[in-house]
């Protein structure tokens, strides 16, 4: 299977760019959601998607799972995203939002294990800008 078409920033210019935000609050937070979000990003794109599963939160497996009738190695290839870079990171205690670079956003919510995507391929359904949005998958 070919990859799938997203764009994603080499690890060097996202360790560079997690570079930029050290010293600022909430830094390690940030650059676990950045990397969480990239990990997705990546392995969705080269098609490795038991890795891209391992990103999501058990919540958004179980609704993908129950969206596609199938398990989320097969299913999440059906999501559709356009990907891109990762413009802004927000983090807000235990929940997070990604603003990626071609207008989609990640939303994060932090797990007993980590970081994990609670929705994707997210669009500003109207005005104002940040709410609400509209997801292609959604725990």
């Amino acid at each position: 299977m070919p990859p799938r078409g997203l764009a994603v920033v080499p690890a060097v210019a996202v360790s560079v760019l997690a570079l930029g935000v050290a010293g600022c609050g909430q830094s390690d937070d940030r650059d676990a959601v950045r990397a969480t979000t990239q990990q997705f990003l990546v392995a969705y794109a080269a098609n490795h998607d038991e890795a891209a599963c391992r990103t999501l939160s058990s919540d958004t497996v179980k609704e993908l799972e129950s969206q596609e009738g199938a398990p989320c190695p097969e299913a999440i290839g059906k999501v559709e995203l356009d990907g891109g870079n990762v413009a802004r990171v927000e983090v807000s205690v235990t929940n997070a939002k990604v603003d990626l670079g071609t207008g989609e956003s990640v939303f994060l919510s932090e797990q007993a294990d980590g970081w994990k995507i609670t929705a994707l391929g997210c669009r500003s359904a109207g005005k104002p800008a940040d709410q609400p949005f509209d997801c292609e998958l959604t725990a």
